[in-house]
């Protein structure tokens, strides 16, 4: 693990004031200004459920907010607009007696991860079984693009609809996660979305990154069914030799088969074994930031870092998690999780799990 805490630097300081935005229901943003002690937002990559805790000083001025209420926050600096970090609906309210009332909002994350069903799909791209997902709840949904196209697929209640949602990704070479909207996207990743690049000795606060032994370097992937030799109605026929539905990505050891009944086509199975050796590339390079309050940097985007006095602490990297944290005292920081995308040369990435 490559470390560099970065406290103390010579650059020349700058001062901004942090301000935020926050309203849920339908009290006035003047109540939340007034009485907001702290908030923490916390997102990331499906299937995990983003969620949002703000505390408030339980005095005449607080808000009066319930369960269900929807809104949003904002945050950043007086000398810029505040940006939109999240949108969803409060999930619970926790009053004491030591004067606070603690609020936790998630967003359809939350609610995809409580459904579970039991049904099966005939010739269906992926984006279009997700889009069946979160028709049955009243989540939102963003881009979605096609994937991989299953001649028959089933999802089952032993898993949440966003962790199918997020198996779907894997096998699309995609990546799934909630917008600042609230919204659901469904997409290949893309190192066009750099939104901030953070420079050592200017706004980084602690930096490191943990290089780790690759798990898998090549993947052996073996469908099932003759779709794919024998057209989209021959999805249920067994075949005797399955060399038509095997694909292989990467190079060396170790190796893994993986078997997946629901890939029958050549094209889905190489989709699968791709993002399966792209993922696992990935998690060579695990990093965190610290950084001044970033706003802008959300889920799915990429951020770089410069000017690190190592090479492997440079680079654009995708970003796999974010926690905003704002509070009074302490001001707004941003800790960001990262994986490097440009240390193996890889172009779309696999799902995360």
């Amino acid at each position: 693990m490559v470390s560099i805490p970065l406290f103390g630097s010579t650059a020349p300081p700058t001062v901004r004031r942090p301000v935020f935005k926050v309203r849920f229901g339908n009290a006035p943003g003047s109540e939340w200004l007034n009485t907001v002690i702290s908030m923490t937002v916390e997102v990331g990559l499906g299937p995990s459920v983003d969620h949002v805790e703000v505390v408030l000083s339980r005095d005449a001025q607080a808000p009066s907010v319930s369960v269900g209420d929807s809104g949003s926050i904002s945050l950043g600096y007086e000398d810029d607009a505040a940006v939109l970090v999240f949108t969803g609906k409060i999930d619970s309210v926790r009053h004491d007696t030591e004067g606070t009332v603690r609020i936790t909002a998630t967003n359809g994350g939350a609610i995809l991860a409580r459904l579970r069903v039991n049904q099966s799909y005939v010739q269906q791209k992926a984006a279009d079984i997700v889009s069946d997902l979160v028709g049955q709840t009243d989540a939102n949904t963003a881009t979605l693009e096609d994937g991989v196209e299953l001649p028959f697929y089933v999802i089952d209640e032993h898993q949440t609809a966003y962790q199918h949602v997020a198996v779907l990704a894997k096998k699309s070479g995609f990546l799934s996660y909630f917008s600042p909207e609230g919204a659901l996207n469904f997409l290949p990743y893309t190192s066009e979305q750099l939104v901030q690049t953070f420079i050592y000795g200017q706004n980084i606060l602690s930096l490191q990154i943990t290089e780790s032994a690759p798990v898998i370097e090549r993947i052996t992937a073996i469908g099932e069914g003759a779709a794919g030799g024998h057209g989209k109605e021959a999805w249920s026929w067994l075949i005797k030799d399955s060399t038509s539905v095997t694909a292989n990505a990467g190079e060396g050891k170790p190796s893994r088969q993986i078997q997946d009944a629901s890939l029958r086509s050549a094209e889905a199975v190489q989709s699968l074994a791709d993002g399966s050796v792209q993922t696992s590339s990935l998690l060579q390079y695990l990093g965190k930031i610290f950084v001044p309050g970033a706003p802008t940097v959300s889920v799915g985007s990429t951020i770089e870092i410069a000017e690190a006095p190592q090479d492997v602490l440079n680079g654009q990297c995708l970003v796999r998690g974010v926690r905003h944290i704002y509070s009074k005292r302490e001001g707004f920081t941003t800790l960001v999780e990262f994986c490097k995308t440009d240390s193996g040369g890889l172009g779309s990435l696999g799902g995360f799990l």
